[in-house]
């Protein structure tokens, strides 16, 4: 996956989690705000697209999308396990 797909990707996953923190139940709460931190180290490192890879970049990018539209329509724990499987597919190299 390209850098700046990457970016584009963890940010859109950074906005589902800022949503459902902001805006989900209490219960959703907690556990958005704390991979909302996991998206934005990220993001605000700066880590490069060569320190980190996906098991599947395009299972990443897709789910990515699917996490921000369910966020969006206030499906807060359908979002909420899409950021999970999102953060199961990172590691670093």
């Amino acid at each position: 996956m390209e850098s700046t797909t990457f970016v584009m990707v963890i940010r859109q996953l950074s906005a589902a989690a800022e949503i459902a923190a902001k805006a989900g139940p209490q219960d959703v709460r907690v556990d958005a705000f704390r991979l909302l931190a996991s998206f934005r180290r990220y993001d605000d490192s700066g880590l490069s697209q060569t320190l980190v890879s996906t098991s599947n970049d395009e299972l990443f990018l897709r789910t990515a999308e699917a996490a921000l539209t369910m966020a969006g329509r206030n499906e807060f724990a359908a979002s909420l396990a899409l950021l999970e499987q999102a953060r199961s597919l990172l590691s670093l190299t």
